[in-house]
């Protein structure tokens, strides 16, 4: 069986290249490595055409004309590859442990060869935290139920893995400008029958060091001071909708599907990022969200019953005072167990 390590390339080519040095180490034979570069400004062609020479495995490289966006090069960089399977990493991520792609190869043979899944992460900016995402090693299986309670596993796309056939099968531009069209493309091959799979093992080093720091990360973007206050969703309204979106085209989406995928935004992820704007001192972007992600303030919410809206709308005010509320300390003590609770 060969994988195929498919990588969404857009400058940052020191970071690919460590990457693709930890990479190297890895023991199973049948590997190759596709990169679709994004039309870099930096050296990155220069870089790899002189990689290729020289690299344990081969390198499949394509390079667009011009820069089409994350989701047209995230897909770009599974098309152009001739794997069973398509394991997707970005550019500041790699693969941890050298043994990961066999035990991985080994866990598709022994489950009749599943369609998608994702894996834990290990987070080497923060010394090495799990981040988990898989509870268990195992077939989810399929079906609306199934996608709604994993599809925000699909998020990171460090270590989401397709059956390529599969992945080619549903492959579509629709959504291509969304930055969600993995969450779109999962959420609905699950809903057609896909089998969805988890692995725990962390198979990804997620946000690698460069000689021990990291570059980067949204912290620097993202408002600390009132005049660089701006209202925002931080894209959790894109999030929804290619969810729903996901359910509606496969013919399944029914008013509880609508009203769990609000409750599960608006419960989980808002005051996630609330507290972890508080955690940044950036205060007024905690309060740009706020502002910004008022349910009101997307089509998606009148496809809810008056007394979903009533509810959702509630859940948003609560939410919203017990994130501001919460000391920092508190959540990070409790945020891994309450993460496992809402994923049982």
């Amino acid at each position: 069986m060969k994988i195929s390590i498919c990588v969404v390339q857009y400058n940052r080519i020191e970071l690919l290249l460590k990457s693709l040095s930890i990479i190297e180490r890895q023991t199973y034979p049948d590997i190759e490595i596709c990169i679709s570069d994004d039309c870099s400004t930096d050296n990155t062609v220069d870089e790899i055409l002189k990689l290729q020479q020289t690299y344990k495995y081969p390198i499949v490289f394509h390079r667009n004309e011009v820069n089409k966006g994350f989701d047209f090069n995230y897909r770009k960089s599974i098309e152009i590859a001739s794997g069973d399977y398509a394991f997707v990493i970005g550019n500041d991520d790699s693969i941890n442990g050298e043994n990961s792609i066999a035990e991985l190869v080994k866990f598709l043979e022994e489950n009749s060869y599943p369609d998608l899944g994702f894996c834990n992460m290990l987070e080497e900016r923060t010394g090495n935290t799990v981040i988990k995402r898989a509870m268990n090693t195992t077939v989810l299986g399929s079906g609306a139920d199934v996608a709604i309670k994993y599809y925000s596993c699909f998020v990171f796309v460090g270590g989401l893995i397709y059956k390529r056939s599969t992945f080619l099968k549903y492959n579509t531009d629709q959504y291509d400008g969304s930055i969600f069209t993995q969450m779109y493309l999962s959420v609905f091959m699950i809903c057609k029958g896909e089998r969805a799979f988890s692995i725990k093992e962390p198979m990804v080093l997620k946000d690698i060091l460069l000689d021990g720091k990291f570059r980067h990360s949204y912290r620097d973007r993202i408002a600390k001071t009132w005049d660089k206050y701006f209202e925002t969703n931080a894209g959790l309204f894109g999030l929804m909708h290619v969810v729903i979106s996901g359910l509606k085209n496969a013919g399944l989406l029914q008013q509880k599907h609508i009203y769990k995928i609000f409750k599960r935004v608006y419960l989980v992820t808002y005051p996630h990022w609330i507290i972890d704007y508080k955690e940044n001192n950036a205060f007024p972007s905690a309060v740009g969200l706020f502002v910004g992600i008022n349910p009101f303030k997307t089509d998606d919410f009148k496809l809810l019953n008056f007394f979903n809206k009533i509810r959702i709308f509630c859940l948003y005010i609560f939410t919203t005072v017990v994130a501001f509320l919460t000391p920092v300390f508190l959540f990070k003590k409790f945020k891994q167990k309450l993460y496992e609770y809402f994923k049982k």
